[in-house]
């Protein structure tokens, strides 16, 4: 498993980077955290370039940068990394420059893999579908505030499974709750929920609704299904049929202790970005952590 998680600004990237690490955590993910800032003048590159050449008396001072120490140091407060050289403090000469969008902090993790420090400049959208091309990235993580719009073309785009991360609180006990049809996203968001469920030994709270009578007996398999499946795997769940329009449904059956994982049908991106999908508008109506899983 290869998980991306997008921070920004870090007092809101904390309950991002928390839940991301949660999940890496229990998928044992290589994992990358990225910071993506604006795209620096030609001219501050060649600056930047020369206090970097002159760590010794000067510090870096490229945007996101003390982010990514903010970020180290909250890892390292939760011991997903190990201390480099007993050094407890950020140091600037562990940023390594890859490519002219890209530097990079290689760490250690203790429960991860691999853990990722990234820094990329540029627009957002197009250096995260970046880092998912090149990297191969199962999951991207996402924060649930701020542009809306961005956060739709995110999802539409990024050719990963998408959390956005809404309201999350590290103090509350959480539930998965578990919405299941017949696409082939569903079952990739069953394998995640039940990986993530029984790692945190969280419950899960399983459902389907009912649209129309066509598709009635085939869902209520789906689903005696699923939860035969997470019984057999000892997880606590529970399974319902509910009836109605599904976005309404799951906006309303969804708390704000739930972590909901849904599936989303392949589309055409362009597509969905001008007709709509039903796990989109779920995750924007939704006042929790939501999961599309593709």
């Amino acid at each position: 498993m290869n998980i991306l998680i997008a921070i920004g600004g870090k007092e809101y990237s904390k309950p991002t980077l928390d839940l991301g690490m949660k999940i890496a955590n229990a998928f044992e993910a290589t994992t990358t955290i990225a910071y993506v800032g604006k795209k620096i003048s030609q001219f501050s590159e060649k600056d930047v370039s020369v206090v970097h050449q002159n760590l010794d008396d000067r510090e870096l001072y490229r945007p996101g940068v003390r982010t990514l120490e903010w970020a180290y140091d909250f890892l390292q407060s939760k011991n997903y990394i190990k201390q480099q050289d007993n050094d407890v403090t950020f140091n600037d000469h562990l940023l390594i420059d890859e490519e002219n969008s890209r530097m990079r902090v290689l760490l250690k993790g203790s429960h991860s893999n691999k853990i990722d420090l990234i820094l990329r400049t540029g627009e957002i959208i197009d250096q995260l579908r970046s880092e998912v091309e090149a990297n191969n990235h199962d999951i991207t993580i996402i924060g649930g505030g701020g542009n809306k719009g961005m956060h739709h073309k995110l999802v539409q785009f990024i050719d990963s499974s998408v959390m956005v991360v809404k309201n999350y609180s590290v103090n509350k006990k959480y539930k998965i709750l578990l919405p299941v049809n017949n696409s082939l996203g569903s079952n990739k968001a069953i394998e995640i929920a039940q990986q993530f469920a029984k790692s945190k030994k969280l419950s899960v709270e399983i459902i389907t609704v009912l649209e129309n009578k066509s598709s009635d007996e085939k869902l209520k398999n789906i689903l005696a299904k699923t939860k035969k499946r997470f019984t057999n795997a000892g997880i606590r769940n529970t399974a319902t049929v509910l009836e109605g329009n599904p976005i309404e449904t799951v906006v309303k059956y969804a708390k704000d202790d739930s972590l909901v994982m849904l599936g989303v049908s392949p589309k055409n991106p362009i597509l969905k970005y001008f007709f709509g999908s039903k796990p989109i508008s779920i995750a924007q109506q939704c006042n929790c952590p939501v999961l599309i899983a593709k």
